[in-house]
């Protein structure tokens, strides 16, 4: 009896009770399946409560899904008790089929505002990320929040090969996870992305069709498809619970696989445009270099020690990209600059050597009609300024100095003394680090030529 009627239900069906016995003034009790009578109503009966039912009584089943439950009492001395006692319990039949769809209603109720929070808080954190990395570390801490197992990841699909490649990993076996591949067209895999719809395995020990790179029992696979074109999948294997994936978690990783997928192309996509770009970049600032034999690659490797700064300095990816792209434009003003002035293989005369002065201005004029560069401009405009104050072409000092451009100071210097000219060979990096170290806090920030004293010391740059 007590599995069918909860405390909160069992209340309010004696409540039912009092309510029928005071109206038609008739004492009316409920027994269990076993004629022992749970509670009464009336005069006469209110405290029968763990008595049997007597023989002279009414008797009518009381049922709840198909099964009884108990059985509503009333006297029999009057022929009238029995229509009484069929209509309570058919009243008491109604108030429990009406309390089960409630709670059905309630559970189904919760069950969407869960899939709903989880595919907003996923949406939220993802917003308008770009980072292919960050994206599959967020996808798999939700994953973890919401089904908490002993190995999650995320594959990617290798578009040259055809493999798919473990992007990000967590859990207890994550190191093993990390350099995992595997064929994405044939045995398990294969179907589950053929498939378009999450798949679990209760046992993979009996399929030797799943191969992984650390011991499991049951995985969950949810493929990551957009535009009719699976990208990914994500893989979680074994709860800590130690039960097995229910059709709700399916149904939920199967609404946000979706969201992820659509997530991670942009991020690819953004990052092939970025790669194009950034290959279009490099193809100018070559055209630059090439103006002077003696410094072709110059501004690559700029951009290698400036992102190797960014780095040792703790800036965000995104940050060291763009001072990437500074970097590569940092000299493209010297286009203006006669190829006499920079061929020439002895010291510069004054009037010169302000002519050469011009092309940090003149390469942030160049670069001034392209909104999307913003603050990149200043950079290289920057990049030939002074912590003192005493260079140009705005004479501006330390914290004046853009951060980045202070970065791109260290790292165009660094490679203009270690790379041969017509006037003099480059010098060994010991022998420029020395020199830079005389120049601290007039030429270059002190704090960042630290940071790239520890790239040159520990071979990081050469």
């Amino acid at each position: 009896m007590k599995s069918y009627l909860p405390q909160s239900r069992a209340e309010k069906l004696e409540e039912i009770l009092k309510t029928i016995s005071g109206k038609f003034d008739v004492p009316l009790s409920f027994a269990d399946t076993d004629n022992v009578v749970l509670f009464s109503a009336g005069p006469e009966g209110a405290d029968c409560a763990g008595s049997q039912v007597g023989s002279g009584a009414v008797s009518v089943p009381v049922r709840f899904m198909d099964d009884i439950i108990g059985n509503l009492i009333a006297p029999s001395s009057s022929c009238g008790n029995l229509q009484i006692a069929a209509a309570t319990a058919y009243c008491l039949e109604g108030f429990l089929k009406y309390e089960t769809e409630i709670d059905d209603l309630s559970s189904e109720v919760v069950r969407v505002y869960e899939e709903l929070s989880l595919l907003y808080s996923l949406s939220n954190k993802l917003g308008s990320e770009l980072d292919v990395d960050t994206i599959c570390r967020r996808v798999l801490e939700e994953t973890s929040r919401f089904v908490p197992v002993q190995n999650t990841s995320i594959m990617l699909m290798d578009a040259k090969t055809g493999e798919l490649r473990t992007g990000f990993a967590t859990g207890r076996d994550a190191g093993c996870a990390r350099d995992f591949r595997t064929d994405s067209a044939t045995g398990f895999i294969g179907h589950v992305l053929r498939s378009g719809q999450p798949v679990t395995v209760c046992d993979i020990r009996t399929d030797d069709r799943i191969i992984l790179p650390y011991p499991a029992v049951s995985i969950l696979c949810v493929p990551l498809i957009t535009d009719d074109r699976p990208i990914g999948l994500l893989l979680a294997c074994d709860k800590l619970s130690g039960e097995e994936f229910w059709s709700r978690e399916l149904k939920l990783m199967g609404l946000f696989a979706s969201e992820v997928a659509a997530s991670i192309r942009k991020a690819q996509l953004y990052e092939e445009i970025r790669e194009l770009f950034i290959s279009t970049v490099e193809a100018l600032s070559s055209a630059i270099d090439a103006k002077d034999p003696y410094t072709y690659g110059h501004s690559r490797r700029v951009a290698r020690f400036s992102v190797a700064i960014c780095e040792e300095l703790g800036m965000s990816k995104n940050k060291s990209r763009l001072v990437e792209l500074a970097s590569l434009l940092h000299d493209i003003g010297k286009i203006g600059t006669p190829e006499s002035i920079l061929h020439k293989p002895g010291a510069l005369k004054p009037e010169e050597f302000e002519k050469m002065k011009e092309h940090p201005a003149r390469g942030a004029e160049i670069l001034s009609n392209i909104g999307e560069f913003g603050e990149i401009i200043k950079w290289i405009r920057h990049h030939h300024e002074w912590y003192d104050g005493r260079g140009y072409p705005d004479g501006i000092a330390a914290e004046e100095i853009p951060l980045e451009a202070r970065i791109i100071t260290i790292a165009d210097a660094f490679d203009a003394m270690t790379s041969d000219r017509p006037y003099r060979k480059g010098m060994p990096p010991p022998e420029v680090m020395k020199v830079m170290d005389e120049y601290t806090s007039r030429q270059f920030d002190p704090n960042i030529l630290n940071a790239f004293k520890q790239l040159v010391e520990s071979g990081k740059i050469m």
